[in-house]
């Protein structure tokens, strides 16, 4: 196998938006787990924000109505479009550029997330034990034979 170019600027933890990399199961599912704490937190709080007071009574247009149907009247669709497709919409595309850094850790293509039940496989599935196509070692690129240093690093 020929020397795999590595740059630091595509480090694994400062490259959270790129396909290119590995990551291991670990970071794969702690990634995925931030992702569903940020949205429940996101959702939860358009709940709270969002739920309407029948409780208590509103002057308008010259007579009373119920507080929680002017709340609905002003609900805002930016926030309700953001909570149900915006924000679930950058959170799965995320999802997807860090299954692809999972399946480039087993030295497959990013094209095997499409096949029916690989994903199973993915949770399951050890990485490449060694440097493959994809990329160095998740967390242990320094050790690597293919590591390249930078000039900082030889002087030193």
């Amino acid at each position: 196998m020929g020397e795999i170019p590595y740059d630091k600027s595509n480090h694994v933890e400062s490259s959270l938006f790129w396909v290119q990399g590995r990551i291991t199961r670990k970071s794969f599912f702690f990634r995925i787990f931030l992702c569903v704490i940020f949205w429940s937190i996101v959702h939860l709080s358009y709940i709270y924000l969002e739920t309407p007071n029948y409780n208590r009574w509103v002057e308008r247009g010259g007579g009373k109505i119920q507080e929680g149907a002017a709340q609905i009247e002003n609900r805002h669709n930016l926030a309700r479009n953001a909570d149900y497709y915006i924000i679930p919409g950058i959170l799965l595309l995320f999802i997807l550029v860090q299954a692809a850094k999972r399946v480039h850790d087993c030295n497959h293509s990013a094209w095997f997330l499409l096949v029916p039940f690989y994903n199973i496989y993915l949770l399951l599935a050890n990485g490449s034990p060694e440097d493959n196509d994809y990329g160095l070692l998740p967390n242990r690129e320094k050790e690597s034979p293919n590591y390249k240093k930078t000039n900082k690093e030889i002087k030193q």
